[in-house]
């Protein structure tokens, strides 16, 4: 992959696939501006990567806080002068008593949670760091989205709805930013392994098994560079074949 001198802000960055994009970026050499609710996770990702000769740093960003995300970005651009890529990894999928709900069951104050950090968020970063994009002429926007956006999963309605947002804001913003050369896709992961040392059996999908963190992060990798100039507005679903319908179904 090539990547000319690019940084990179990848909001929720301390675990998951945030961490496993630093880790393949910073292998790209692309410097990164790292962000996340928790500064010492965000900082111990940092100093692992001190080996590669990039600029890595790491900020305190609460997608929820408008004014938080537009005082970070511009600490992010005065620090680095400019950011070419911007990956909107910043999600939660689950209510804060760590479990979710049908759609009767789920109390106003959860539903809008889900929205504000999932699709808000993704607004709020966004808006921050585009205008610095169009002065450029340049930039790769990569949204998360999710399969639960893309066909929806019951127990799931404001995290699908809000993932589904995401996936038509990208298709928007792709048509409004083609003119100043910034490319806007989505990535909609299915469910993925907690870990890379192991996935685990998932005979629900046509592979068998669960992504690895590594997987999302390589296709997110592959927007980012400069290869992928001439695809935009794009959401790659990468779920082993999920949404191909049930493993074994046959026609009759």
């Amino acid at each position: 992959m090539k990547f000319n001198h690019r940084t990179a802000v990848i909001t929720g960055a301390a675990g998951g696939v945030g961490r496993a994009l630093a880790k393949k970026l910073a292998a790209e050499n692309v410097s990164l501006a790292l962000t996340d609710l928790s500064l010492p996770a965000l900082q111990e990702l940092a100093d692992s990567l001190a080996g590669h000769d990039i600029r890595v740093q790491a900020y305190v960003m609460d997608v929820r806080d408008s004014q938080g995300v537009k005082s970070a970005a511009r600490q992010i651009l005065a620090d680095f002068g400019k950011v070419d890529i911007l990956v909107n990894n910043a999600g939660v999928w689950v209510h804060e008593n760590k479990r979710n709900a049908l759609f009767l069951e789920t109390a106003e104050e959860d539903w809008q949670r889900i929205i504000d950090i999932n699709l808000n968020g993704t607004y709020r970063v966004t808006q921050a760091f585009l205008p610095q994009m169009v002065t450029a002429q340049y930039g790769r926007i990569i949204n998360l989205g999710s399969i639960a956006g893309e066909v929806g999963l019951p127990g799931f309605s404001d995290y699908s709805a809000a993932k589904a947002g995401v996936i038509m804001l990208t298709k928007c913003l792709a048509m409004e930013m083609a003119k100043y050369n910034i490319t806007v896709n989505c990535v909609s992961p299915g469910m993925v392994s907690s870990s890379d040392d192991c996935t685990n059996p998932t005979p629900g999908n046509w592979l068998g098994r669960t992504g690895k963190r590594s997987e999302i992060a390589d296709l997110i990798a592959f927007l980012a560079a400069d290869d992928a100039a001439y695809i935009t507005g794009v959401d790659y679903t990468i779920d082993g074949g999920r949404i191909l319908g049930p493993r074994g179904a046959t026609v009759k």
